[in-house]
């Protein structure tokens, strides 16, 4: 049964990677949107599954549906931020003040959206399952990844590598 899980867990992950990619680079018209806007979800995965490992936590049906959770919910900061920053290039401001901008407003917003969401989802760790609990744990933990790498690692690729999907006059 473990084995199926990890099997399945690994080729949902490559196909919601994929369509992550193919969604945003047809969103913003650009290869590059798909690549940039796919690595806080790879972070994220890449993060909580490392953490599972070192908790000893084990993959089982329960924890496989967290990375389609997160990948669903952290593709949305991105999007949001990817728009802002957009909007504000599109007024002839620099990518750095660009992202000041977004990361000062949007980012502020999906703060709190991510706040409530794993506010929401911490009421599964009252759970008398022990499953449930790490389930939880691990969703919040994800989210967390998320919004730490949209608001920080986005910026910092994007400054660094300017891609020209952003400054697109809309």
């Amino acid at each position: 049964m473990s084995e199926a899980v990890v099997t399945g867990q690994y080729y949902s992950l490559i196909f919601a990677f994929f369509a992550i990619m193919i969604l945003l680079a047809l969103i913003f018209r650009s290869a590059a949107a798909g690549l940039i806007g796919s690595i806080p979800l790879l972070y994220s995965v890449f993060c909580t599954f490392g953490l599972m490992g070192w908790l000893g936590i084990e993959l089982n049906i329960i924890t496989a549906l967290l990375s389609s959770i997160s990948i669903g919910l952290g593709v949305d900061f991105t999007i949001h931020i990817f728009w802002r920053v957009r909007s504000e290039l599109s007024l002839g401001v620099s990518y750095a003040a660009a992202f000041q901008t977004a990361i000062r407003t949007t980012g502020r917003g999906i703060t709190i959206n991510a706040v409530s969401v794993m506010l929401g989802f911490s009421v599964l760790s009252l759970s008398a399952f022990p499953l449930i609990k790490s389930f939880a744990l691990l969703i919040i933990l994800s989210l967390m990844f998320c919004l730490f790498s949209a608001l920080m690692l986005i910026p910092a690729i994007c400054i660094i590598f300017k891609p020209r999907f952003l400054n697109k006059k809309q």
